[in-house]
């Protein structure tokens, strides 16, 4: 039965650069994907972009080829690699790998280029008067004018198509913008083994949805982040990265190579299969929708567990018609201050310093739009403990932080300033403080759907012989 071996080789900005390197040089594979990106990165590199137009990539992709391609080439030129590093420049991006390319001497590499993920804001105002609804997914709303003066940029969640395309028409590398992190993987499934947008291949294209979002979040699958974290070991301090031995019927292996550490258990990957995801039975991406509920897990050795079908069910649907539009707009500012207060009665002191600030804000006039309050070690991570009961013991220190969102710098900064004189002002001697982040730009979401056909996405392909 024909398969494919493909890889895990990033799941965000940043990550381990060697978990990738392990897996390009020991994991035996096909194909590797990177994906780099989340909707707050993207905010970011759309404002780069913005302002620069020879940024608004994931810069450390260039030191990661850099490390990598000499073993492409070692491995004479046996995988191919696809990447969203190139963020909201894709273009720049290949150029820098290509520059790259010839410093190393590779001997010619292709690179496919896909462009126009990023919408246009003018095109959001056409769609609109031609009657399309951009519906916010999260509240309903219906019409941009509360954002539209704000929007800093517009991009769409795209699928697999164009990779599909640079792999037939010889690329060894392709670099996108916001390529889903789950297409990233299923180009890769799709290209060798003939799998089609058909009805006769939603079942295993279901079954590449389920398996690429395992892959996709890179060592989350090989015990980082998970509740058996006690019984995962690093003995040479490296990450697992996992592999999957896709089979044409889609069933699959997952595994990781020996020399990483890590583990792929059942628990590891039941953990990411619920992560990020709303409806289980309806888990939607670009290429396919994919039915978890149908996915059985078996451990077969001690680094590798076997993905198959759970029922005569279909693990997939067919993939739907519009496709996610992330709208990215400008939310105010954020300030911070943290100070840190020595016992005994680091409690009762914390709420003098609460009283003390609000009326510092209120006697200055300054009307923040939101400001949060948290004690450091007890409820800065689950939020306020509204209801809880006191805490029963009075540890040596704790830490204050208070962060403001307001609608301009100034007023962020002004905010900040009233904080800074925690550790005197209203405390004892003993308390301390930090060198505050900078005041930073709020980016929001407003995510929506925009018609598939109205995506005008273009590839190029760029080559050094």
């Amino acid at each position: 039965m024909k398969k494919v071996r493909v890889g895990a080789g990033s799941s965000g900005w940043p990550d381990f650069k060697d978990g990738a390197l392990d897996v390009a040089q020991n994991g035996d594979i096909d194909y590797i994907s990177f994906d780099h990106l989340a909707e707050l990165t993207m905010a970011i590199l759309q404002h780069q972009y913005a302002k620069d137009q020879t940024r608004g990539y994931i810069p450390e992709v260039i030191p990661l080829m850099k490390s990598l391609l000499p073993i492409w080439k070692e491995k004479d030129k046996h995988f191919k690699m696809c990447s969203n590093g190139g963020g909201a420049n894709p273009p720049e991006c290949a150029n820098q790998v290509l520059k790259l390319a010839q410093e190393l001497n590779l001997g010619g590499i292709k690179i496919g280029v896909i462009t126009g993920d990023t919408i246009p804001l003018s095109r959001l105002d056409d769609l609109q008067k031609e009657g399309w609804k951009f519906v916010n997914l999260d509240t309903g709303v219906d019409d941009l004018k509360n954002v539209r003066d704000r929007l800093l940029a517009a991009y769409v969640y795209t699928g697999a198509d164009e990779i599909i395309d640079a792999y037939s028409q010889g690329a060894d590398l392709v670099i996108g913008g916001r390529l889903s992190d789950n297409s990233l993987y299923i180009g890769n499934f799709m290209y060798p083994l003939g799998w089609q947008f058909t009805d006769e291949y939603w079942d295993r294209i279901g079954a590449g949805v389920c398996v690429g979002h395992l892959l996709e979040c890179s060592s989350w699958s090989a015990g980082t982040c998970s509740n058996i974290w006690e019984q995962i070991d690093y003995p040479k301090g490296n990450p697992g990265f996992p592999i999957a031995e896709m089979y044409e019927n889609g069933d699959c292996i997952v595994s990781k190579t020996d020399t990483s550490g890590g583990a792929i258990r059942v628990q590891t990957l039941k953990e990411h299969l619920v992560y990020e995801v709303h409806d289980p039975e309806n888990y939607i991406m670009p290429d396919g929708i994919c039915d978890l509920t149908q996915i059985k897990l078996e451990q077969i050795d001690k680094d590798a567990v076997k993905v198959t079908k759970f029922a005569d069910k279909s693990r997939g649907k067919p993939r739907p018609e519009n496709l996610k539009l992330c709208l990215a707009y400008n939310d105010g500012f954020i300030s911070e201050e943290i100070t840190i207060v020595c016992g005994p009665k680091v409690f009762k002191q914390a709420e003098k310093a609460h009283e003390f600030v609000l009326r510092r804000l209120d006697h200055l006039g300054l009307k923040p739009r939101e400001m949060l309050w948290s004690i450091i070690g007890w409820d800065s991570l689950c939020g306020p403990t509204v209801g809880a009961p006191p805490a029963d013991y009075d540890p040596p220190e704790i830490g204050i932080r208070v962060a403001f969102k307001c609608d301009t710098k100034e007023e962020a900064r002004a905010c900040r300033t009233e904080c800074g004189h925690l550790c005197w002002g209203s405390l004892g001697v003993g308390a301390g403080f930090t060198n505050p982040p900078a005041i930073r730009p709020v980016f929001a979401l407003y995510p929506t759907l925009i018609p598939r056909e109205a995506v005008p996405l273009k590839l190029e392909i760029k080559e050094v012989k």
